[in-house]
């Protein structure tokens, strides 16, 4: 079962490793619910989808941020929303999101809505903040 209560859960099962890493991307995410993973692009995680589940559909995208202060940062390359159409985010038969995806088995058209998250880190010295 995927869904972005378990990738949450991954993140408190191993949140000593979030001072352990210098950037977000570098966390040991659990890559078995992820449907794909990218540097730079949106969304930089997406969850797996649930198969015939209505209570955790799955499917989620999530944009990782990393500040160097305790203000939220400008988000240059997404605009933040709630929910993202999956036809804008993938462009194309070739898109390197959309072959992650069907490598995973994702049915993409499945789920044309996606909920978007944003995992926020701010960093001030030895001190971090996520949200």
């Amino acid at each position: 079962m995927y869904s972005i209560y378990h990738f949450f859960k991954t993140l408190i099962d191993n949140k000593k490793q979030f001072v352990k890493i210098q950037k977000l991307e570098d966390f040991p995410f659990d890559i078995s619910i992820l449907s794909c993973k990218n540097q730079g692009q949106f969304p930089d995680l997406a969850i797996r989808i649930s198969p015939k589940n209505e209570l955790f559909t799955g499917g989620e995208l999530i944009e990782l941020k990393d500040c160097y202060s305790f203000t939220v940062s400008s988000f240059n390359s997404t605009i933040p929303t709630g929910k993202k159409e999956i036809s804008k985010v993938i462009k194309g038969e070739n898109s390197i999101i959309r072959q992650q995806m069907e490598n995973v088995g994702d049915v993409i058209d499945s789920l044309p809505i996606r909920d978007v998250f944003y995992l926020i880190r701010g960093k001030k010295k030895e001190k971090q903040k996520y949200c």
